[in-house]
């Protein structure tokens, strides 16, 4: 035999249960000793068998997510076989699509399929025809399979039978008794308990998961399909939900919208999870009704005062205009003085808004037009509104979502405005809590709020400008043709006469580098009101940057 008549035969076993596969001989030995032996007997043909094992043990073969078979088609792919050996066609696949697209692979690749105990392979066009007629009944045999375990789940389902899946907490799984029984779990019940009891207290989703996080209640530990455990986690806004909106803790067991007497104890009385319910619906037409003004004011649901209490919005035109407002609720406008010096009753939407928006642009680097009411609601989770600071609180996860290199929370404070800090004592795990300084502002009876960071810009902006509009018309009332310039000039060369006696073209007169740092918006400020307010400039550019910047930090003028 030539070696380039050689066939690569791989063999490929698969068993769909784990059942049996600690046994030192198997469903999965017994399928490759008869693969191994057909090829052997093809010997005369050149097939031989490689050495890769192919075999996946406790995979259903409804499913192409098989390691086994992944490798199989990738070696394939790779030109390192050129058969493929099963022992039955059900063992490769049960899907009549899932065979399509394999044996389009196969093809692709000129490899032979063979099925041992069925006599035939794919190189002959009957084969393929019986190879596709088996497979038609391999896959309705598998319909009718799970025709008959769905109408076996829903009969014990109606007889209160638990039919698997994940054990809520408050139940450990049923025994071996075989009555399908969830069992009380004492411990997580008491905990179930609390949960229900806990927001009919406080009537709030956020204070509810707050509280169960520095309480630290969390979901149970579980262990995984390799014998990893994974243990619990805080709960989740929708996880939270689940669990009170769950009526397994009733006695009930719920199948397809239709609810069953079950067989196990109930933890949570009729009158508590109704209670519950009403809280969960009114919290959720509300939510409905206040949702199309989202727009407006994007920072509803999540705001609140100094004291705790949710701040709502109100619209109202005038002359055409619409104005918005967060306003506290009346129990805050009913306080004392001495209750409310860290609350305020009325802030403007807009201005609120912007801030905590820019703010997010700060923390994520995303460009402006990007930030969308759904991204600020995604990551920025409640807002405090404090007589001389907004408190925001992020969700973590979704700045580093925007923003990969926020790895730590040192990294997130480098990207803070000047006076903004992180509160680490009142931050918790997957939120961060940021205070901003801010100025509150009385104008006609109404609070105003202003960005100090902002304001500062603002005012800088203003300094830069004026300066850069003086230093313009210092230059345009310059004429050497002037009379009043004729006269001065000699005092002007001398280097001895103040810039004051020019008059309004002093500013001419200033080292080139100072003039243009003026014009590129460069000079500092403070530098540009140091100034104006010296009334005798020396006429030397030495003499006038160390005047201007004592410390020498300021660039060399041009010569």
């Amino acid at each position: 035999m030539e070696h380039r008549n050689r066939v690569r035969c791989a063999v490929y076993t698969r068993k769909s249960s784990e059942e049996g596969l600690s046994q030192s001989f198997n469903s999965l030995h017994a399928q490759r000793e008869y693969c191994e032996a057909y090829i052997k007997s093809q010997g005369g043909e050149g097939w031989t068998v490689v050495r890769q094992r192919y075999e996946d043990g406790g995979f259903s073969g409804a499913s192409m997510a098989r390691p086994g078979l992944e490798r199989l088609l990738s070696d394939i792919d790779a030109k390192l076989i050129d058969a493929v050996v099963v022992y039955k066609v059900d063992r490769l696949t049960r899907s009549l699509a899932d065979f399509a697209r394999i044996l389009e692979r196969l093809d692709k690749q000129r490899v032979a399929f063979v099925s041992v105990t069925q006599a035939f392979n794919t190189n002959s066009s009957m084969g393929r025809l019986t190879l596709n007629v088996l497979l038609s009944f391999a896959q309705f045999e598998r319909d009718v399979t799970g025709e008959r375990i769905r109408d076996k789940i829903a009969a014990s389902k109606a007889k209160g039978m638990w039919m698997g899946g994940v054990v809520p907490l408050g139940y450990d799984p049923p025994d071996d008794s075989g009555d399908r029984r969830l069992r009380v779990n004492e411990a997580e019940a008491v905990a179930v308990r609390s949960i229900f009891e806990r927001l009919i207290q406080c009537r709030s989703f956020y204070d509810l998961q707050q509280k169960l996080m520095e309480d630290g209640v969390r979901s149970r530990s579980r262990r995984a399909r390799g014998g990893a455990v994974r243990a619990g986690v805080p709960f989740s806004r929708g996880a939270l939900r689940h669990l009170l909106q769950n009526k397994i803790y009733l006695g009930l067991i719920c199948h397809k919208g239709t609810t069953y007497e079950g067989r196990h104890e109930a933890i949570v009385d009729r009158a508590t999870f109704d209670a519950v319910q009403a809280l969960l619906s009114h919290r959720s037409a509300a939510w409905k009704r206040r949702a199309p003004n989202l727009e407006r004011a994007p920072l509803q649901g999540r705001l609140f005062d100094g004291l705790g209490q949710s701040m709502k919005p109100v619209f109202a035109r005038r002359k055409g205009r619409l104005y918005g407002y967060y306003v506290a609720p009346k129990l805050a406008l009913g306080l004392t003085g001495a209750g409310r010096a860290d609350a305020l009753t009325r802030v403007p939407c807009r201005p609120l808004d912007d801030l905590v928006r820019r703010r997010l642009i700060d923390l994520t680097g995303v460009d402006s037009e990007m930030v969308s009411t759904s991204m600020l609601r995604e990551v920025v989770t409640r807002v405090e509104v404090h007589s001389d600071a907004v408190q925001a609180v992020f969700r973590l996860s979704e700045l580093r979502r925007l923003n990969a290199s926020l790895r730590d929370v040192n990294e997130l404070e480098a990207k803070l405005q000047l006076g903004d800090r992180v509160l680490a004592e009142a931050s918790r795990l997957n939120h961060v809590r940021i205070s901003i300084p801010v100025r509150m502002k009385m104008r006609g009876g109404r609070t105003w709020l202003e960005d100090r960071e902002a304001t500062a810009g603002a005012k800088a902006k203003a300094v830069r400008l004026d300066a850069i509009k003086r230093l313009r018309a210092a230059h345009v009332a310059f004429k050497p043709s002037c009379p009043a310039l004729a006269r001065q000039l000699p005092r002007v060369r001398s280097a001895q006469a103040p810039l004051s006696d020019i008059g309004k073209f002093d500013w001419v007169f200033l080292a080139p580098g100072i003039q243009s740092a003026i014009l590129s918006a460069r000079l500092d400020p403070t530098t540009i009101s140091r100034l104006k307010r010296h009334a005798s400039i020396p006429l030397s550019w030495a003499a006038q940057r160390r005047l201007l910047e004592p410390n020498g930090t300021m660039d060399a003028p041009h010569t």
